[in-house]
């Protein structure tokens, strides 16, 4: 199954703070970022958005939708749009918003998908940990163990359990005597009348048989259209017939004259052939047959390619020039414009980047001069007491204090006990003579900085711009990878666009020199203008002006043989069908007398069996329903625990742990219509059957079987969806088991599913990256870096890799 997701959009969710915008649509993509950065938000947020839930969460928390809005989200509120290729959905869906008390909006899966996505599509870091605590378990044959507990709620039979039980007394009609006492008296009514009604029944069955048969071998003779649940009325089917029969002699009479016809052309050609004109004109045919063919291979192939992608390059660059006519100049226009194309895109690119870089920078500088404006403000306010004409006032005042007496207002200073006046008066001049120097040093400082901060605001304006938008941006980096492939694609078909421009141009040449000869031969000039009539009559296509005429009469006669034994049959077989038509009337009589009967016993009987019929009802619905949940429980069971189960276990278990001697296992379940007790066991790799995965494994070989068991489940089934979403997957593995798990990864990706990792390990997401590279041509890499910027808001810049060819090794 095709398709994937294209693009994710989160805001305020859990602990992405902020807008973040990424794109999805690559076979493969890598997220990194610390602890805290918001790795599994992200992939909640692919969750929340696909089923619209998050059940990963809700399986541990009933409370999880308090916590999906970020705490400081302005509108206590977090929204989440993804998209998909819509080949997959109707398109709608997909946006959600999350208030803390419930999720507004509808996932983009269905029920049924949402289910299978949450069951074999992501693994989250939650649920592996559940899946180890399966294998901690003391004793996993106990009904309640965790295993137990865990495949019931995985496959959803506590439900069916208790409606299984809840059915017991149906199993058997000896338990309804007491609540249906009428029963047993109904089931004892006209044994006789029913061996009479059995009897009629069994006549009228092959009277019917008989009748069918005929009927049945009738419409094989005639070839009508007639209704299979209606009997044949002979009357109206016997005109028909008759009429038929005449058209196929009429038809058989015009083919033998076309066929006297034929033998006449073939006689002329041959005569013509001996003669000198004739034989060149034969070579010249052969001659323009072996270039059309050639040509028709060529563009049966390459041609196909190279024209499907030009097609694909003029719907971008229309002026380019059809390649019917000269495909190598054709080529070499689409090369010119690509190139020119991905040039400016790169351009593009490079300056948006630089630009982006330089916004961050100018950014940074606003933020940091307005925090300075603000602390040289707090400044001033706290120096407001700071005055210089205060201090030249209160200078002119001491030489007038010739006491302790205020001369301004006169009070006895020496009252408080603090010191000369005089001497309180001139401390007082010196404090704020110096706190006036410190206020004219702020507000210079606040002058300059204001200047510098609105010409760092202006640049900022004139930046935001220029700088593109996500979408804009993203459309640019898809198209520019677009471009690299078509230059690829281009550079591979370069050698078939010159064999097309030779091929068509032997051919044209060839068919010209045939033409000329064609026009010299005159005596059968006329007869391919007959031919053509004759191919008409047979309802069939005119051949080439290229094609020898003895060709084209041996293909005419070989149809004309086929028609000519289609109609024989067909007359001999409608013939047959007249006879057949006569037998009707006898065994018509003979199945109407005894429908009659039995109508006549069925209508006693029904009578006599209603009450019975009413009780085997009520029975046979309650026991039917047990069986088929019964039958749903063990088809269910089997599905997931069978062999094939098993084998896809193994094979990936001994993948990534190739040197454990122990394989785990399940169990099968072996007594049908009893309740599930799921086992876990090990098996040894050369036959035999070992002890419980956890005496038997190691811890990263416990974790490994964990991961493969959640794969194996993904794997064992149709992929209604193409997809695997894992969250850090590689606790306690060693480098062995991580490098195969990347192969297997790859292994993945290149048989159709989109793998989406989240990793907080630097190294290991860089190893992923190189594992996971694009290797050849439409293959694509996307790596999500998350972090936070000074602010506190999440950020996730994302980067696209496309498929590079090594050129120096193809050469």
């Amino acid at each position: 199954m095709s398709g994937r997701m294209t693009s994710l959009t989160v805001r305020n969710f859990r602990s992405i703070r902020g807008d973040v915008t990424i794109s999805l649509d690559a076979p493969a993509v890598l997220i990194h970022g610390p602890n805290g950065t918001g790795k599994t938000s992200l992939l909640s947020a692919i969750e929340l958005g696909l089923t619209g839930a998050v059940a990963s969460l809700a399986r541990f928390d009933p409370n999880h939708l308090t916590y999906l809005p970020h705490k400081l989200s302005p509108d206590s509120s977090a929204h989440v749009s993804i998209q998909a290729d819509e080949k997959m959905f109707d398109g709608s869906g997909g946006s959600l918003t999350a208030n803390g008390s419930a999720i507004l909006g509808q996932g983009k899966l269905s029920e049924e998908q949402a289910r299978f996505y949450t069951e074999r599509c992501y693994l989250a870091q939650a649920t592996l940990g559940r899946l180890l605590e399966i294998y901690e378990h003391q004793d996993a044959r106990n009904s309640s163990s965790p295993l137990t507990r865990f495949v019931k709620e995985m496959l959803g039979l506590d439900a069916l359990d208790a409606l299984i039980d809840g059915l017991h007394l149906s199993g058997d009609v000896r338990r309804f005597r007491e609540p249906s006492p009428l029963f047993w008296a109904a089931r004892a009514d006209a044994p006789s009348l029913d061996d009479a009604v059995e009897a009629a029944a069994a006549r009228v069955e092959t009277a019917e048989r008989e009748r069918d048969q005929i009927e049945a071998r009738l419409r094989d003779l005639s070839g009508s259209t007639l209704a299979a649940d209606r009997a044949i009325a002979p009357d109206r089917l016997r005109p028909d017939l008759e009429r038929r029969v005449q058209e196929h002699e009429e038809k058989l009479s015009r083919l033998a004259r076309i066929r006297r016809d034929l033998n006449a052309a073939t006689s002329q050609v041959a005569a013509a052939a001996k003669t000198e004109a004739g034989s060149a004109r034969v070579d010249a045919e052969k001659t323009s047959s072996g270039a059309r063919e050639a040509l028709a291979r060529w563009r049966a192939g390459s041609g196909a390619r190279l024209e499907q992608l030009l097609t694909a390059i003029q719907k971008a660059f229309p002026e380019i020039p059809a390649s019917s006519s000269d495909p190598s100049a054709a080529h070499a226009a689409a090369k010119q414009a690509v190139e020119g194309a991905r040039a400016r895109l790169r351009g593009t690119v490079d300056a948006d980047s630089a630009a982006t870089k330089t916004l961050s920078e100018i950014t940074t500088s606003v933020t940091q001069g307005q925090g300075r404006i603000d602390a040289i403000d707090r400044q001033l306010a706290a120096e407001g007491g700071a005055n210089r004409e205060l201090a030249e006032a209160l200078s002119a005042i001491c030489t007038h204090i010739n006491d302790e007496h205020c001369p301004v207002c006169g009070r006895d200073y020496a009252e408080l006990g603090d010191g000369p006046l005089a001497a309180h008066v001139s401390a007082e001049v010196g404090r704020l003579v110096t706190a006036a120097g410190r206020v004219e040093a702020l507000v210079r400082d606040r002058s300059n900085t204001l200047a510098a901060l609105t010409d760092a605001r202006r640049k900022q304006t004139e930046l935001q711009g220029t700088v593109l938008s996500p979408t804009e941006r993203e459309r640019v980096i898809f198209e520019l990878a677009q471009r690299n492939e078509w230059l690829n694609s281009l550079q591979d078909l370069a050698g078939e666009a010159v064999a097309g421009s030779r091929l068509i141009r032997d051919a044209t040449k060839a068919a010209q020199v045939l033409a000329a000869l064609n026009s010299q031969t005159t005596s059968i000039s006329g007869l391919r203008a007959e031919l053509d009539i004759y191919a008409l009559q047979l309802g069939i296509e005119p051949e080439p002006a290229d094609v020898p005429l003895a060709a084209v009469i041996q293909s005419m006669t070989s149809e004309l043989d086929r028609q000519e034994a289609t109609e024989s049959s067909g007359k001999a077989k409608l013939e047959q069908a007249l006879t057949t038509l006569r037998t009707l009337a006898s065994n018509q009589q003979s199945l109407d007398e005894n429908t009659k009967m039995l109508e006549a016993l069925q209508e006693k009987q029904t009578r006599s069996a209603t009450r019975r019929q009413e009780a085997d009802r009520r029975i046979s619905v309650a026991k039917d329903l047990m069986a088929r949940a019964q039958t749903v429980r063990g088809n269910h069971v089997r599905d997931i625990f069978n062999e094939e189960l098993n084998a896809v276990w193994r094979q990936l278990f001994i993948r990534l742990a190739p040197d454990e001697n122990f394989v785990p296992a399940f169990a099968l379940p072996e007594v049908a219509g009893k309740p599930v007790e799921a086992v876990l066991e090990t098996h040894y790799r050369s036959g035999g059957k070992g002890g419980n995965p956890r005496a038997m494994l190691s811890a990263g070989n416990l974790n490994t079987a964990a991961l493969t068991l959640f794969l194996s489940l993904h794997l064992s089934v149709r992929p209604r969806l193409p997809w695997l979403v894992i969250d850090d997957p590689v606790q306690s593995m060693d480098d062995v088991h991580i490098a195969q798990f990347a192969a297997l990864l790859r292994t993945l990706k290149q048989h159709g599913r989109q793998v989406i990792i989240a990793v907080h390990d630097r190294q290991l997401f860089d190893y992923l990256s190189l594992e996971l590279s694009p290797t050849f041509n439409g293959d694509r890499l996307i790596t999500v870096e998350l972090g936070r910027n000074a602010d506190g808001y999440t950020t996730a810049p994302w980067a696209l890799t496309t498929f590079e060819p090594d050129r120096a090794v193809a050469a």
